[in-house]
């Protein structure tokens, strides 16, 4: 958008170092191209299909099977904080027990 003097905003744009952030409340710029950018770099080039928005789990559909849900994942999550280890839905599940025990 111009601005007085012919001058432009410059993009909304978060640092290279945010990108594919785990958390989508640590981007400087938290709107629809920069949620859904994030999410697409997570996604295909990182394969994680779980994302952190504060205490919201966001979740890509990968339309597949992935190895994510064996005995060994859910005991790495264990006893563990939401946020010690890469967002999944067992670090939700595992805050949510100690949220309620």
């Amino acid at each position: 958008y111009p601005l007085e003097g012919g001058d432009k905003l410059p993009p909304l744009r978060n640092p290279d170092i945010l990108v594919g952030e785990n958390d989508l409340t640590a981007l400087s710029y938290l709107h629809e191209p920069a949620v859904l950018h994030n999410l697409k770099v997570r996604f295909v080039e990182s394969k994680i299909i779980y994302t952190y928005c504060g205490i919201i789990l966001v979740a890509v559909n990968p339309y597949k099977q992935l190895p994510l849900y064996g005995d060994a994942v859910i005991h790495a999550y264990a006893g563990q904080n939401m946020g010690d280890l890469d967002p999944h839905i067992f670090a939700v599940a595992e805050e949510a027990y100690k949220q309620m025990a």
